[in-house]
Parts: structure tokens; sequence; C-alpha cells
């Protein structure tokens, strides 16, 4: 008898003692399907018995004339009576007893066995993963959670490999088809090498004020200057990472993390003595870090910058106590700090550029686009803060913050553009303003309604490529639809198809094709240009109108009044998300 007969069982099973029989009651139940009774046929009586060495239950018929004729569920129903109910008894078998039972025809037949559990085990050819069959027990044994233990440990599969989740269900449900009970232990790839500063490097601060509207500049802000001999920047090596194991115990090699040195040449700092993983300035100065390496610039001290310096180029950085006055120039390849006022001037830092007071600008006429063409130049290679802005071409790689408001600028910074915080008024009044993740203002526009535009995110790339393949896409399912529509017309007609036939199904293959095709390009153009929620613009308290607002290239022009806004890109559309 094998696994893929159909069986039933009967019943709760007794546990069979000595070899048992019992005589089937014959009832007047009629001929069994399949065997047609016949007066002159004898029906035979069923005697069960067990043979306990082998687990198998056989029914002898002998012919007698107080029997009855017999059915399938019958000889069921006196198996359980016998205790036999939980054996493995496939129906092909006991319909066979049956007709023979019925037909008269004397003998002895196995109709049912006692079957433990057993399990079958497959192991993947990579040695990867585990799989269990688990056949139930008919009458039998049943599988423990000792006995899978064993069976695990027989394999070789190492504990650490065991899904033992995956094992409890399988033991509760008593069966199991291919069902991976355990996995190799992928390796804990290493780790690169790191570079962890050691001092603050001055380009984050937050301007606070007290109740009467003051600001403590030394106190808030302060230009970060690094004695000799003071520890700068430290080097965590890459690590091997741990290795895994297969289902078979065998090692799983990690891939090493990227090992990396320190950065050279290093000006103004050096490797410490005894610690070759650790940077230490050579000079008194300001260090600016650069990934994996440091350097320590000196800093150049000026009361102002006018007539008394002259312009200024500087490789370092630089801190003015004063105000940087009109047409002059100050260049630094390190940070600047100004302590007073940028009036018309043009200022540029390698590193970040504060400004405490503040930047009067001038416009000087109109440019071939009809904006402002302005005299005032910023720009920092890190961020750039300053109390308030008017009139003034601002550019920054990282932030842009500014305390109080900018008024008729460009705006233009490589990560986030913030007014107002934490504290200030944070107004954004004409001009414009772009930012690669996000513009962060508590005001946006003017109660007199002065024409503002904002922009965050990336225009996304390739957007004509794109919206030509939009168009394809849209004249190919209307074909593909013509041609399908004409096919099932054709189909319904009930003729063998004609040349013209076969021409049409190709075009509808070759227009199906082409659909998939196009989709697919779709959806790889549109992936690369999913919007992010850190990509956003976001109004703390009100926003007026006349606002031209872009996020990701979706643009949205608003002339409405709004409270606190969130303008977010929902696919191809912006959204208001407060």
């Amino acid at each position: 008898m094998s696994d893929s007969d159909h069986s039933k069982p009967a019943g709760a099973p007794k546990q069979p003692g000595s070899p048992a029989s019992r005589e089937a009651s014959a009832t007047p139940a009629g001929p069994a399907p399949g065997a047609p009774h016949s007066s002159r046929l004898t029906p035979c009586a069923i005697q069960l018995s067990f043979d306990e060495a082998e687990g198998l239950v056989l029914a002898s018929l002998e012919p007698s004339p107080q029997a009855t004729s017999v059915t399938v569920e019958g000889v069921r129903a006196l198996l359980s009576e016998a205790g036999y109910g939980a054996f493995y008894a496939p129906d092909a078998t006991l319909e066979a007893l049956v007709q023979q039972a019925n037909n008269g025809k004397a003998g002895e037949l196995v109709v049912a066995q006692r079957r433990d559990a057993r399990m079958e085990w497959h192991i993947a050819d990579d040695h990867m993963r585990a799989e269990l069959t688990l056949r139930p027990a008919w009458g039998g044994r049943a599988v423990t959670d000792k006995d899978l233990a064993k069976a695990l440990e027989t394999q070789g599969i190492p504990q650490a490999c065991w899904l033992r989740k995956t094992l409890g269900r399988v033991l509760q449900q008593g069966m199991a088809d291919a069902v991976v009970v355990a996995r190799a232990v992928l390796p804990l790839q290493g780790e690169n090498a790191r570079f962890e500063p050691l001092v603050a490097s001055g380009e984050e601060f937050h301007l606070e004020e007290d109740a009467r509207g003051r600001v403590d500049l030394h106190h808030l802000h302060d230009f970060v200057v690094v004695e000799p001999g003071t520890p700068l920047l430290r080097r965590v090596p890459a690590t091997e990472g741990e290795p895994g194991l297969t289902v078979l115990g065998e090692a799983l090699t990690p891939k090493a993390g990227r090992d990396r040195p320190f950065d050279s040449p290093t000006e103004g700092a050096s490797s410490a003595g005894d610690d070759p993983n650790l940077m230490v300035a050579d000079i008194r100065g300001h260090p600016v870090f650069s990934g994996a390496g440091v350097r320590v610039d000196p800093t150049l001290r000026l009361q102002t910058v006018g007539l008394e310096s002259g312009d200024v180029d500087f490789d370092g950085s630089v801190e003015v106590a004063g105000d940087v006055s009109s047409g002059f120039v100050l260049k630094a390849t390190g940070d600047i700090l100004v302590r007073g006022m940028v009036e018309k001037a043009d200022v540029s830092a390698g590193g970040s550029l504060s400004i405490m007071g503040g930047v009067m600008g001038e416009e000087v006429g109109r440019r071939h686009d009809g904006d402002l063409q302005l005299r005032t130049h910023l720009s920092a290679g890190h961020t750039l803060s300053a109390k308030f802005i008017s009139l003034a071409e601002v550019r920054a790689k990282g932030d842009i913050h500014v305390r109080e408001y900018a008024m008729q600028s460009r705006l233009n910074a490589g990560q986030d553009i913030v007014l107002g915080q934490p504290t200030g008024k944070g107004s954004l009044i004409g001009g414009s303003a772009q930012a690669g993740r996000a513009v962060i203002v508590n005001r946006l526009g003017s109660e007199a309604g002065v024409a503002t535009e904002v922009s965050a995110g990336r225009a996304p790339g390739k957007s004509r490529r794109l919206q030509s393949l939009k168009q394809a896409l849209e004249l190919c399912e209307h074909n593909w639809h013509k041609v399908t529509e004409t096919l099932q017309c054709l189909e319904r007609d009930e003729r063998p198809p004609t040349e013209k036939d076969r021409r049409l199904y190709a075009t509808r293959d070759a227009l199906r094709a082409r659909r998939q095709r196009l989709l697919g390009l779709i959806e790889r153009l549109v992936a690369r240009r999913q919007p992010t929620e850190a990509c956003r613009i976001e109004v703390k308290r009100q926003q007026h109108a006349n606002i031209g607002l872009t996020v990701d290239g979706v643009r949205r022009y608003e002339n409405a009044e709004h409270g606190p806004s969130r303008w977010v890109r929902v696919g191809v559309e912006l959204l208001n998300r407060p």
C-alpha cells in the first residue's frame, strides 16, 4: 500500500494487543457499488486479525449464509470497532475487499497497516538550506521534538541553522511537504574603515535670543581654533567580518571591509607618534575635515575688509571682527566668519560662511531674462548663515540658514534652505529660493503679493524622454485595442482564418510585445525619479499669494493664502500635506 492511495481514518485508534478478530455484521444494505448482488451468490463473513510483527491487519473471508453485503463505509466502521480505525487503509484496498466479500470469494487480504511517522530529508546542492518531508503516523508512533532534534544532528545540521519556529509548526501539524527547516547562517560582512572627527568643525550653530531680543554671539558661536597636539581625527580600521555556516557545518567566508588610509597631504596635522590611527594638530589654527583627512588652516584675523586691507584672497580661514565694505572681495579656502555686516561685496568661502550681522545688497539693473541684476554675491562650500539677506545672490553647497528674512534675493543651496530656525521671523519675500532637498520657512511671500519662486529637489532627468515614451505607449495601446476588437469580431464569425487574419494576429502580438517594452522603460525611468519625504517645501506659519512652488520638477502656482503648509510631490502632482 503506497502513501499516494487515498485513506480515511475511521476513528480514534485503540491500542491493539493480542491478535484480534471480529466478524462483520451484515446488514441489508443492498449491493455494494461496483459489485452487483446476485441471489445465487453467498456473501462472505469478514473476520479481522492483526499481525503485530508486521503491523498488518488481515481480513479472512469465508462464505456464510448469515452474511450480508457490505460497503466500504461498513468495513471502515468494522476496522474502527476493532481498534484499527487510525491505521492506513486506502479506499482501493477496501473496495477490493468489499467486491470479493460480496461476490462470495473466500480468501485472506491485507486491509490496513500500522505506520509510524517517518522523515525524509533533502539538502540543497549549495548546502544553503535543508528541507523536511514528514509523513504522518497511521496508528503508529508520531515524531517528537527529541526525534526531530536527533534527526537533524544525524544529518549533520548545526543548531545555529535550525529554524525553530518552523520546526515547532511542523511538529504541531504532524506532517510536512518539503518544508525548509534549516538555513545557512550568512557571513557578517566586515565594516569599511571609518573616520571620526574628535573636535567640532564649527559649521553648525544655533542663534538664540534672550527676552529682550539680544543675541550673545560670543557665547553661541565661536570660531573653532585648535592648539598644536590637539587630537583631530581618529581612524577606525576595517574589520574582517564574521564567518557564516552552511547547513552541513561548512564555514562561509565573509567579505572583509574596505580599508582606507588617511588622505594626504595633511597640512597642519600629522599622525600621532604612538598611535598611527590618530591625527593631531601641528599648528594653531582651524581644522577642516575632508572625509578621510583633516588639515589645520592658520586663521587670518582682520578688523574689517575695506580700505585698510584691500581685497583678500587667503589660503586658510578668515575671521572678520567688523564689516565687509562695499566694492571689496573676500575669498578664503577655509571658513569665513564675519561678525559685522556684508554690504555690496563678493564673499566666497571654501568651507562655511557665517555672517552674524546680515547682508545688505543692491540691484544694478535687469538681466536679459528680466530678473534683477544684483551686486552682492555670496558663496560657500558648506553651510552659509546670516541674520538677514537683502538683494543678494547666494549659493551654498550645503545648507543656507537665515534668522530673520531673505528679501528679493536668489538663494541656491545644495541641501536645505531654512529661515527662522530655531529663532527669528524667518520670512522669504520675493526673489527665488532653490534647495537640493528642502525649503523650510516661517512665512512665505508677503501681504502685498510679491512674486516669489521656491523650488526643492532636483528636476527629473530625461523628462522629455519620459513624455515621448508615454505618448508612444498611448498610441501603441490604442492600436492594440483596435486590432484586438477586430479579431474578436472575426472569431465570433467562426470561419477559417485568412491570410489577412493571420497578419492581424501577428500585428496584435507585435503591438503587445512593444507595449510591454514601453511599460518596462517607463517604470525604470519613473523609479529613478521617485520622490522622498525629505524633499519638500514647508511653511511653518503663513503662506501668502502669488507663489510659484516646484518640488522635484513638478510645479504649481498658488495665488491663495494658506496657513501652515507642507508641499510634497506625489506622482506627477504637487500636494499640500500639512
